[in-house]
């Protein structure tokens, strides 16, 4: 006989910036177990205590839907899972949910005026997106313009936008992006190349790359007093010359670079010698 969950999971469903992750952390007594939905493995839920409790996160993009649902029917312990949006889910998986809407409003917001970013509001003059949207905005708009703010506004790590945009942009583009231009020069130069690497128009489902297993991310967060999921807000709260030099003394160089805080001081190419993406 199955040892059925007997408290029923909950969903938590909302917008990035709405606090989705710290509203699901905070109905565990503890730290649970975090997995994210299209890299869930957890085959043994027998062997997990009752008090340790696992998160799911991102289920509305391809979650491992026979091995989630599994966990519901069988862990006794509390599972919570957080998505984006509640269409993008297998009805397998919301079957087994209650919903809990994460609101409307904008935790980044707020955490970014806690911290003294005085001139927020000219801070947010483009969007704040997720990866997911910032993708599937620069795979569809004609208006390479606004992409190349996008970028430029958000800011996503050059290495994650460019493994995730290999199979739009083509290897050899991307290849000379990652080769000759990033951290070789000036971030909106390189945004500005991405941007106008492809055309847009283009349709279908976003062809993203696994998470790797060692993402440094989290850690970095830790590490300047962050949650391990508030990277998105690194580069509103770096403008902030308190926030830049705590970051300083708590990172290394590596790590400085990382978070974008070691800019080369190169100047842009001369027109006349400037690298493009022909010269590839």
């Amino acid at each position: 006989m199955l040892n059925m969950n007997r408290e029923r999971t909950t969903i938590i469903i909302g917008k990035t910036g709405t606090g989705k992750t710290t509203k699901a952390l905070e109905l565990f007594d503890g730290e649970p177990i975090v997995k994210y939905a299209n890299e869930y493995d957890i085959d043994d839920n027998y062997s997990i205590p009752l008090d340790k409790g696992i998160l799911i996160e991102e289920c509305h993009y391809k979650p491992n839907i026979n091995m989630i649902v599994r966990t519901l029917i069988e862990y006794r312990g509390k599972v919570v899972l957080t998505s984006l949006n509640q269409k993008d889910v297998p009805k397998q998986i919301m079957d087994k949910c209650k919903i809990k809407r994460a609101g409307t409003k904008n935790y980044a917001y707020e955490k970014m005026k806690q911290n003294g970013c005085s001139n927020i509001e000219t801070m947010i003059d483009e969007p704040n997106l997720s990866i997911f949207e910032l993708v599937a905005a620069y795979k569809k708009s004609g208006d390479r313009d606004k992409i190349a703010r996008l970028l430029k506004h958000n800011r996503p790590f050059d290495e994650q936008i460019l493994s995730w945009l290999v199979s739009t942009v083509g290897v050899n583009k991307i290849g000379f992006l990652d080769a000759k231009v990033k951290r070789r020069w000036a971030s909106a130069y390189f945004y500005e190349l991405l941007a106008y690497a492809h055309e847009g128009g283009s349709s279908g489902r976003l062809d993203i790359p696994r998470r790797r297993a060692k993402d440094k991310r989290p850690y970095v967060c830790k590490k300047i007093g962050l949650k391990e999921s508030d990277w998105y807000l690194l580069n509103q709260l770096k403008q902030n010359k308190d926030f830049q030099k705590s970051m300083k003394k708590r990172l290394n160089k590596i790590e400085r670079t990382m978070v974008g805080l070691n800019p080369k001081k190169e100047s842009l190419p001369k027109r006349n010698t400037q690298l493009t993406l022909g010269d590839f």
